[in-house]
């Protein structure tokens, strides 16, 4: 009974792990994982209640997948805002599994929160799994006229992606 026990607990702690959106090191994925060269069928939530598709997006736009209490992307959210000017010309939007109260802590500390091209929204892990796959926060995706032009999947230098925008 308990090899048994301990058995179904290694499983369900292998089956999170698997499912979770993790946060870690740097590791640039040129359109890897589960990601189409299009916009994602995906549904999320803005932090005013509105319900968007991002399959429905228009012009340039940026995701960042990230999670309130990550390092890598609170690091990463600061290099964003410090270069804000430099994204004037896309629409971006911050995508997270956690609860609105937590999101807007976040958009708050890290001054994104007042840039008119800057949204904070919340969806599903099932979701992000769906449309991107298994990926670590912070994940970047670039897109021109509805197609990916680059992707970054973990803690990227922002003079990295500055090359793409």
């Amino acid at each position: 009974m308990k090899c048994s026990t301990k058995l179904i607990n290694v499983i369900f702690l292998l089956a999170i792990s698997i499912l979770q959106v993790n946060c870690s090191r740097s590791r640039d994925d040129a359109n890897g994982g589960a990601v189409q060269n299009d916009f994602p069928q995906m549904v999320v939530v803005t932090l005013d209640g509105t319900q968007l598709n991002v399959k429905e997006l228009t012009g340039k736009v940026v995701l960042i997948l990230f999670q309130t209490d990550c390092d890598h992307c609170q690091r990463e959210a600061i290099a964003i805002q410090q270069n804000i000017s430099s994204f004037r010309a896309y629409s971006l939007y911050f995508i997270t599994t956690t609860a609105p109260s937590d999101i807007e802590a976040f958009a708050n500390q890290y001054q994104l929160a007042s840039y008119p091209n800057v949204r904070f929204c919340r969806t599903s892990n099932q979701s992000i799994l769906e449309s991107f796959g298994p990926i670590d926060a912070p994940s970047v995706y670039i897109y021109s006229d509805r197609k990916l032009i680059k992707s970054f999947i973990g803690e990227t230098n922002i003079k990295e992606i500055l090359k793409y925008i």
